[in-house]
């Protein structure tokens, strides 16, 4: 076992190029991972919103929508831009790792 730093993740002593990129392509993998998931919560806040809005009252889509379906909706749509956003920054050419 290699005592690592909690911060960074970089192990504590020498280390070869290799080791060094391998590190980064996790490092890497672990984010892309991390912003697909935020995506999928956001698209699941958008549905459960919108099922709220339609299943609220008897006729369905009423006008004014419930508050907590309008609170779902906009949550959902700003997380999945910023997720997206992150993503799309994630996979530049010049932020992946080679």
């Amino acid at each position: 076992m290699v005592n690592v730093c909690p911060h960074c993740e970089l192990p504590l002593g020498q280390m070869t190029d290799e080791e060094v990129r391998k590190l980064e392509v996790r490092r890497w993998r672990k984010r892309v991972y991390r912003a697909t998931n935020a995506t999928y919560a956001a698209m699941a806040a958008i549905i459960i919103g919108v099922l709220w809005w339609w299943m609220s009252s008897p006729e369905a889509w009423q006008l004014p929508p419930p508050a907590l379906s309008v609170v779902l909706i906009i949550f959902g749509g700003v997380g999945y831009a910023a997720g997206r956003g992150y993503l799309f920054w994630l996979n530049m050419r010049r932020n992946r790792p080679e």
